[in-house]
């Protein structure tokens, strides 16, 4: 499969994916795409009595604390106006739910580490943070890997 992009600044913008008939890669490249064209971009989260407007791609994880949620980013903690619950129906296909209490944003993630028991801790690239995954629901961020990045990841 090749992949080729094409600059120029008088064209319309437009994806073109060519191929003999679908595949299970065409079909997940085109449900990947369709998640992101069709999907808001942007959430809004407090912090300090203030609201801000952040993009989804900022975002390493949500995460539950006592009866809040919390945004996770780089560098900074938010507080997220919805529950885990609400947040996982509206947010983009880059976002999976790990555990009952925690969604990661599959695009930062840089390495998984599974315990004996079956469940893990998830390492974000560029940054110390970390989130964790419970075993029920390892299967289905180990797919969503697979989907987004396109099966570069072997189990």
């Amino acid at each position: 499969m090749n992949i080729r992009f094409e600059f120029s600044e008088d064209a319309d913008e437009e994806i073109v994916i060519r191929c003999r008939a679908p595949s299970p890669q065409t079909q997940c490249i085109m449900r990947a795409l369709e998640g992101v064209l069709n999907a808001p971009s942007e959430i809004l989260l407090l912090k300090n009595g203030c609201e801000y407007i952040l993009p989804y791609s900022e975002i390493l994880y949500f995460e539950t604390a006592e009866t809040k949620v919390f945004a996770h980013t780089h560098t900074d903690i938010f507080t997220a106006p919805h529950t885990l619950a609400a947040l996982e129906q509206m947010l983009p296909s880059p976002f999976v739910r790990v555990s009952k209490s925690c969604i990661v944003n599959i695009m930062h993630i840089e390495r998984l580490r599974r315990e004996l028991v079956g469940n893990g801790e998830i390492g974000f690239a560029g940054c110390p943070k970390c989130a964790y995954f419970s075993r029920s629901y390892y299967r289905r961020l180990y797919d969503k890997i697979k989907e987004m990045r396109l099966e570069q990841y072997e189990q």
